[in-house]
């Protein structure tokens, strides 16, 4: 190799050195108006720097269009550059990402003057390497181009939009070398793995890109009138009268005036970027929920009241699913309550007497998905001469006969019926849920791309069907009979109870149990018997 002359060396000495200078001078970019210029590190970008700084493991959460990506490889792209068998790896959610975010890398390569563009003996779409053994690679999460090597600097792009984020992750992280630079870098994308990872303490710097900061968030051009939230965000964090007229032409063209949508592309505060994010098939979102296995119960069982279960069995093995119930108080089919849950990995024998005992506490109607496992439970229920359980009722076109099955048969067609039944309470707020494991499946209850509502790739929505079940079921629960079937007051004691539990008048001057009216009857004459408990 011919010696190079000493200015020329100096200045490769001074370029591998000083990022900063190297960015300025001799890194290309293509800027919002096509044009091929000097990368300035803008506001965002300079806040990325400074976290890596302090710690080269970096979690950036962001909305679009900040150049964080743009950073990111000109940063990994210096120390590929300069630095013998240095291994980057670029994870991108998608095989297009994968190939824009390595035209970036081929970009500044391919603009660099001549001293400074180091020979090649390998250069495709997504694969860079040099003849000094840097290597450079862009593929998709998941892929087999992301295994078998031992990388010194690992950025994850969106990787909110994986489609098994904790795996995925994972699988990067285990190739990562010693001292290696990993970025995390996203926008939000509901409360997912993503989610968790930010608010788990330690590890990375968590870095937060607000368009707050945005040196082109700014218009001079007044919109002809404020959005109602743009007028409150403005209110709230004290926007500059160039930031609101930015901020309201965005909501109204780029993002359709949908709130959820400007929220989730230019997100004021990480939690509401989090929880305004996603194709979620739930509304509201609990940003603080996580499941919690075990047995809950929140009320305890009151005579004069009507009472649900839904039950959603598994397998009971390590890595399959929970078999779970809810358990409801639908004396008021409106505001019905949980009262009980269940969420646990157990074998199907041991669930099924859990149920009963449950049940029977209760005096529940019981609503088993009949697929698969959930066959078990209702055999065991049968057999065991528990009578009160949830029939289908299905109508034969041939014998013009109605069949009535026990438990509830899940099909694509009858799936349906239990979405829209869970979604209606939820959304009209009939029911509250309370209960923290359901809080965290309908925070990863999402539409596929299929358009099934269904839970996110490596979550749970067990919960969800227990519940969705125990709604469904309110179809065959005559409350008003159901309390009628318990045994009557006998006493003035156990008629304030009445009256408290159910929130009605003991009117019975006729009696609707069938008994005499003890009201008629001096107290003295009045059995005085006290309230037993189920």
């Amino acid at each position: 190799m011919a010696k190079l002359p000493p200015k020329v060396a100096k200045e490769i000495r001074k370029c591998a050195t000083d990022f900063d200078y190297f960015c300025r001078k001799y890194l290309k970019i293509v800027d919002k108006g096509g044009r091929i210029v000097n990368l300035k590190a803008n506001r965002a970008q300079r806040d990325f720097l400074e976290a890596d700084a302090k710690n080269p493991w970096v979690y950036v959460l962001k909305g679009r269009k900040r150049g964080l990506t743009t950073i990111i490889a000109a940063l990994n792209f210096h120390s590929t550059l300069f630095t013998p068998y240095h291994y980057t790896l670029v994870l991108a959610h998608t095989e297009n990402a994968a190939k824009s975010i390595f035209r970036i890398y081929s970009r500044f390569y391919e603009n660099l003057p001549s001293f400074l563009k180091f020979p090649v003996k390998l250069q495709n779409k997504h694969e860079l390497e040099f003849e000094h053994g840097g290597y450079i690679c862009a593929a998709t999460a998941g892929s087999d181009s992301a295994r078998g090597g031992t990388y010194q600097a690992i950025h994850c792009s969106e990787f909110a939009m994986y489609e098994n984020i904790e795996a995925l992750i994972a699988s990067a992280l285990n190739t990562a070398g010693e001292n290696p630079r990993v970025t995390l870098e996203t926008t939000a994308n509901g409360l997912n793995d993503a989610h968790r990872i930010w608010t788990n303490p330690g590890g990375f710097e968590k870095l937060f890109i607000s368009w707050f900061d945005d040196e082109n968030a700014l218009s001079k051009k007044k919109p002809e009138w404020v959005p109602k939230e743009i007028a409150d965000l403005a209110t709230t964090y004290g926007l500059t009268q160039k930031q609101i007229n930015w901020a309201a032409d965005t909501y109204l063209t780029r993002c359709a005036a949908n709130w959820n949508t400007f929220l989730q592309e230019y997100p004021p505060e990480a939690h509401l970027a989090f929880i305004s994010s996603g194709k979620r098939f739930f509304n509201h979102a609990y940003a603080h929920a996580k499941p919690q296995p075990g047995y809950r119960r929140y009320q305890e069982p009151l005579r004069y009241r009507a009472y649900v279960m839904g039950v959603d069995t598994a397998s009971g093995s390590e890595h399959g699913d929970y078999s779970a119930w809810c358990l409801l108080d639908c004396t008021n089919k409106k505001n019905p309550e949980i009262v009980s849950t269940f969420y646990q990995k157990v074998a199907p024998s041991e669930f099924a007497q859990k149920v009963k005992e449950e049940a029977e506490a209760f005096n529940a109607m019981v609503c088993v998905e009949s697929n698969s496992y959930g066959l078990s439970i209702i055999e065991y229920l049968v057999n065991m001469e528990y009578v009160n359980l949830y029939r289908r009722v299905k109508y034969d076109a041939a014998t013009n006969r109605y069949s009535h099955n026990i438990g509830f048969a899940t099909t694509s067609s009858t799936r349906s019926i239990l979405m829209a039944r869970i979604q209606e309470y939820i959304s009209r707020k009939w029911l509250n849920p309370i209960d923290t494991t359901l809080q965290a499946e309908m925070n990863t209850f999402v539409f596929n791309k299929s358009g099934k509502p269904t839970a996110e790739v490596g979550k749970h929505d067990d919960m969800v069907m227990a519940t969705a079940l125990a709604l469904v079921a309110f179809d065959q629960v005559d409350a008003e009979q159901e309390i009628k079937q318990r045994r009557a007051p006998t006493n003035i004691e156990e008629v304030l109870q009445f009256e408290m539990q159910t929130g009605r008048l003991y009117r019975n001057s006729k009696n609707m149990f069938g008994d005499e009216d003890i009201l008629s009857k001096p107290i003295a004459e009045a059995p005085m018997g006290s309230f037993k408990r189920h």
